[in-house]
């Protein structure tokens, strides 16, 4: 049990949501035509919908949209009435754990069948939120991105970054108190070893670890650059890696075509990462108005989150120091908010859950809601759609779906699209409630979801 108190809502919600399942149309090949008829379109950036459109899919790309009906499709197309629900692209969560299925605990000792399979679980329930891709930010994600790509098993796409890269002693470095340093004596700890992650320290190791992510399919490099909440061991102050570890990891990174993310609470850790050319700002609590100010003057992305601040302090598996550690990092938040107001920085859609499924899903939940206490519904949908969709675009020849586009609703965009019950211009927490609200799923030409009438 991972959470002492919830919400009576909450504990209904995610009852629900685990119910959803059944939903699900698990298809191996795409129709080879789909006409979706009578929707209002959110096509991921205009702030008004596309009134009574029909939207023709030909495998898994967008053929047509048109006001108008559409003369030329085929008399076997799968044709569903929209009956004028709003329509928007599938959304996009650029801070995902899949491989995080259970507490770090859990984790050290658990089997690789046993994560496996929850793995599998994990990513199916993320489609049912309507996230129809995913940027992991650390963790064994490959053989699940593989078996989804495959059709295998139903699940977002996945931008992987792959192990975790942290120093000795970082917010990474997850080893049990007793367990050895892998450097120093011939054994390495069950999560380092399951590729969870990578422990680096100076520029030759920072090295091999980015390039072997790289050689391993990342589109993404992750390393920790500050201390964190969950961690058991490092100040959320303490500032991690040093500057020229952080260059060289840029510079690995950028060899390939690609960018390095952080993990980053404090704000001389988010200077010095910023200082070293990191393109993604994750968590980004404590950040000053001077690292503010360098965040939008390099283009650089803030990745946010604000269901965990709502929860941080109930939850049951935090030790006091950890606690301590999470009361610290909750009080620099509403400045963070501040100046994100002030300044508009690109920000993305994230959620950042992991653990059990019962967090899991009422992190999904309660996202929604938390962010729209500081943004509008328009600013969360395009944080969640096009927004994201240009984040994951830095990753430039590593990203693996470049048949189309994501986040958007257009002509020869990718076939990633969802029909809503009620107006999430007008109320973004539609979206906490899916298996009530969201009607249609579709992801890559595919309908993994439709409650719609026949």
């Amino acid at each position: 049990m991972f959470i002492s108190k919830f919400s009576t809502h909450l504990i209904r919600l995610v009852a629900v949501v685990l119910m959803v399942s059944g939903c699900v149309v698990h298809a191996g090949e795409p129709p080879s035509t789909i006409y979706i008829t009578g929707v209002d379109i959110f096509d991921g950036s205009n702030e008004n919908l596309h009134r009574n459109m029909n939207v023709l899919v030909e495998g898994n790309l967008i053929k047509k949209i048109s006001a108008g009906g559409i003369s030329d499709v085929p008399s076997d197309a799968v044709v569903i009435n929209g009956a004028g629900r709003v329509m928007v692209p599938g959304l996009i969560d650029t801070h995902s754990h899949l491989s995080i299925v259970g507490s770090i605990g859990e984790l050290r000792d658990w089997s690789w069948e046993r994560i496996g399979v929850l793995m599998g679980k994990r990513a199916e329930t993320t489609l049912m939120w309507g996230f129809t891709t995913v940027r992991d930010l650390g963790g064994p994600v490959m053989g699940l991105k593989q078996n989804i790509d495959e059709g295998l098993v139903p699940g977002p796409r996945i931008f992987p970054s792959l192990a975790f890269i942290t120093q000795t002693g970082g917010h990474g470095d997850f080893r049990a108190w007793t367990d050895p340093h892998p450097r120093w004596f011939d054994e390495t700890a069950n999560w380092e070893r399951l590729g969870y992650y990578r422990l680096a320290d100076g520029v030759p190791d920072v090295l091999a670890s980015v390039r072997e992510n790289l050689s391993r399919g990342a589109t993404q490099i992750k390393v920790m650059g500050s201390g964190g909440v969950g961690s058991e061991y490092d100040p959320v102050d303490s500032v991690q890696y040093t500057l020229e570890e952080q260059q060289a990891a840029v510079r690995a990174a950028e060899d390939w075509d690609t960018y390095v993310a952080a993990h980053l609470h404090n704000g001389p850790a988010i200077k010095r990462a910023l200082q070293a050319g990191l393109k993604s700002i994750d968590h980004g609590f404590g950040i000053d108005e001077e690292g503010m100010k360098m965040l939008v003057s390099r283009g650089a992305f803030l990745n946010t989150h604000f269901a965990w601040n709502q929860m941080v302090l109930e939850v049951d598996f935090l030790n006091e120091f950890q606690l301590a550690k999470a009361r610290e990092v909750v009080s620099w938040s509403d400045n963070m908010v501040r100046l994100a107001k002030k300044y508009q920085p690109k920000m993305t859609y994230c959620v950042d859950a992991f653990g059990s499924e019962e967090l899991f899903n009422a992190l999904y939940a309660m996202e929604f809601r938390a962010r729209s206490e500081h943004f509008t519904s328009l600013e969360i949908l395009r944080q969640a759609t096009s927004g994201a969709a240009e984040l994951l675009e830095l990753s430039g020849k590593r990203n693996p779906y470049r048949q189309g586009k994501l986040g958007v609703i257009e002509e020869g965009a990718y076939a990633d699209l969802l029909l809503v019950d009620g107006d999430p211009l007008a109320d973004i927490t539609v979206f906490s409630e899916p298996e009530k609200n969201l009607r249609l799923i579709v992801k890559n030409g595919i309908v993994y979801k439709n409650t719609l009438e026949k």
